[in-house]
C-alpha cells in the first residue's frame, strides 16, 4: 500500500500535465546558469517551480549518485516501504469514530448479515 500511494501520487502529478511554454522551459535561465554559477537552486525561477509543486519528491525513490547508494547498502525501495509501513503502523493514531458513524456502520453491518441469511 506504500507503493501505490506513491505511485498515485505520481500518476496524480502527471495528470496535472506540464506546462511548455516559454517561462515553463526557461532556456534563458539555463543558459545563463550553465555559462555561470551551475547552481540552478540559487534562481528565482527554480524556486517559484518548485514551490508551486512541479517537481514531485517521492519517499521511496533513490536520489543519491550510484557511489552513494552502494556505500550506504543499496536499501531497495522495498525496503524503504517496508520501515515506512513500520513507521505508519507503529505512530499512527487513528481517530475514535464520532456516533453518528458507528451506528452508521452497525447498520451497515446489520444489513449485511440480513443479506447472507
Amino acid at each position: 500500500m506504500v507503493c501505490d500511494n506513491e505511485i498515485a501520487a505520481s500518476v496524480r502529478r502527471l495528470r496535472r500535465g506540464f506546462a511548455v511554454d516559454e517561462d515553463a522551459l526557461a532556456v534563458e535561465v539555463i543558459a545563463a546558469v550553465m555559462d555561470g554559477s551551475r547552481n540552478f537552486l540559487d534562481q528565482r525561477h527554480t524556486v517559484r517551480y518548485l514551490r508551486a509543486g512541479e517537481v514531485l519528491y517521492t519517499r521511496l525513490a533513490e536520489r543519491r549518485a550510484w557511489e552513494k547508494w552502494d556505500q550506504a547498502g543499496r536499501e531497495s525501495m522495498a525496503e524503504r516501504a517496508q520501515a515506512e509501513a513500520e513507521r505508519l503502523l507503529a505512530e499512527h493514531e487513528a481517530m475514535p469514530l464520532t456516533e453518528d458513524q458507528e451506528r452508521e456502520l452497525t447498520e451497515i453491518m446489520q444489513e449485511a448479515e440480513r443479506e447472507l441469511i
